[in-house]
């Protein structure tokens, strides 16, 4: 078969990556990539072959628009000559328009049905949705799914690129790093639709929660991984002085993440996806995601794997201080073990569809 994945985050690249590497024992498979946060630049690292189609809208509803119209051009002219003969994806509204549009058969994973654009874009279109049963399946229902659409797994999706995890600390001092001697951090997704009414693009609360840990934990070096252009351009400026002598490093992203992730200290987050990755791995993780906590945290905290979330900066600093001060670090291989596998599930049903 030929086989079409869409990426349009980064998410995508590392979540399907050990897809794209099954199937492309027995089937032609192709890639289209959209232009957004690291996403081509994990692309590049990989060493893929890949499309690149379409840019990220901004944090506007007209740029958000204008770039989902542009992106749905191209796409059509390029899949109308792929003709492919089935659509792997993360919620892309683009990909799953085009699918129903030339009868292409799907599956869809998604673990944010708090997006309401690309859910309400999307959700129509799909003929098979794996999401995380944590997550309750009314808020999947709301959208007008039919129930027998969806499969829903006992785990989330991070378990899909962690379950055969295998750390190398090379990669790590290749980066000039020492083990348990650095702190991944991770700013807001302040573009998304969920807060772009809240923050503005270049806002983050690292830039309160950093200064007192740099003072209290000086032999720490706290590596920032931001989301986007203004975030980026914005903690430059703000952490001069700590960039020049090395204490601050600030990049838009990282290759082989999990294992940067696994020998570091602790990991401080503005966002889901890498807090539950890095506490999946027993590291001791500190969420400051200024909406509710998220139903796959509230899984891994039920569950004994090592996440806080605060929403004031005094909890995360005293929480941080105290991680900087000790070994908290877990053995979480066996909790991983019990967890369902949502690409083992996404090629399973895949069989379904190709009998």
């Amino acid at each position: 078969m030929n086989i079409w994945l869409d990426f349009c985050e980064p998410k995508s690249v590392t979540m399907l990556r050990p897809l794209y590497e099954r199937l492309i024992k027995e089937h032609e498979v192709f890639i289209t990539a959209r232009d957004f946060d690291s996403t081509f630049y994990l692309l590049n690292q990989w060493g893929v072959d890949y499309l690149p189609v379409g840019k990220y809208g901004g944090n506007s509803l007209i740029g958000k628009l204008k770039a989902y119209s542009k992106r749905l051009s191209h796409l059509i002219r390029i899949i109308n000559k792929k003709k492919p003969d089935f659509l792997f994806c993360i919620t892309s509204p683009e990909a799953l328009r085009i699918s129903f549009g030339l009868q292409i058969p799907n599956i869809m994973f998604n673990d944010e049905p708090r997006s309401y654009g690309p859910c309400k874009t999307t959700f129509p279109y799909v003929n098979r949705l794996i999401v995380p049963k944590c997550i309750p399946i009314e808020w999947y229902l709301k959208y007008g799914l039919e129930k027998e659409l969806l499969t829903r797994f006992n785990g989330i999706d991070e378990v899909g690129w962690l379950s055969d995890f295998k750390p190398d600390k090379n990669i790590v001092q290749k980066l000039g790093l020492e083990g348990g001697n650095y702190v991944i951090c991770r700013t807001e997704p302040t573009k998304a639709g969920y807060l772009m009414n809240r923050m503005e693009p270049h806002e983050t609360k690292l830039t309160e929660i950093l200064f007192p840990l740099i003072e209290y934990s000086p032999h720490l070096k706290y590596i920032i991984l931001t989301r986007n252009n203004e975030q980026h351009n914005h903690l430059l400026k703000k952490f001069d002085k700590e960039i020049s002598n090395d204490t601050v490093r600030i990049l838009k992203g990282l290759n082989d993440l999990a294992h940067i992730i696994y020998f570091s200290k602790y990991v401080l987050s503005g966002g889901g996806t890498m807090v539950r990755e890095s506490a999946l791995l027993g590291i001791p993780s500190i969420e400051f995601f200024p909406l509710e906590t998220y139903p796959q945290e509230q899984f891994l905290i039920d569950n004994g794997f090592p996440l806080y979330h605060f929403h004031d900066k005094k909890s995360v600093v005293d929480q941080a201080l105290k991680y900087a001060n000790g070994n908290f670090k877990m053995n979480t291989s066996e909790k991983i073990k019990k967890l369902e596998n949502p690409i083992e599930i996404g090629i399973k049903e895949f069989e379904k569809f190709a009998k």
